[in-house]
């Protein structure tokens, strides 16, 4: 698993990118550690061996990003509202992030929710220096994305 400040900055970047409200973003951030919650909680259910009991559980339906995919497209706002609708799509765009940046450890994710096959890109390992590039990166992107006057190049003719 990636840290939890990995996920909790990506996810609320990629929501005020994406243009979320407030209220949407705080989904976001809360959302995006919602999967490792979701198997801290089963494993919490053993009596012995918890942490062997979250190892087993651990990455599988809960980081299937096709229920978090699902979640974000469904149109939540002209059913409930614009407030419940933001938070329902900004929990499941942080949840559906988590699994994009699982998907880039070497563990990777599930391909389809019960299945043993996974997908990586094995592009870092958890909590590795190159885990921290990845987010440093993404907040200079993102920075500098906010700011288009200091992207442009402009050179004086004088």
């Amino acid at each position: 698993l990636m840290k939890w400040v990995t996920h909790q900055a990506m996810a609320l970047m990629g929501s005020f990118v994406l243009g979320m409200p407030l209220s949407g973003m705080a989904a976001a951030w809360a959302g995006s550690v919602l999967p490792d919650i979701l198997d801290q909680r089963e494993a919490g259910k053993a009596l012995f061996f918890r942490q062997r009991r979250f190892n087993k559980v651990h990455r599988r339906a809960s980081h299937w990003f096709g229920w978090w995919m699902a979640l974000c497209f469904f149109p939540f706002t002209d059913i409930m509202g614009p407030l419940p609708g933001a938070l329902i799509t900004g929990f499941a765009f942080g949840a559906f992030s988590h699994c994009l940046l699982d998907m880039c450890t070497k563990n990777g994710v599930p391909l389809l929710p019960f299945a043993e096959s996974r997908f990586s890109l094995k592009i870092c390992s958890t909590g590795s220096l190159a885990e921290y590039a990845i987010l440093v990166m993404c907040i200079v992107v993102f920075w500098l994305a906010e700011r288009p006057a200091l992207i442009r190049w402009e050179v004086p003719l004088y």
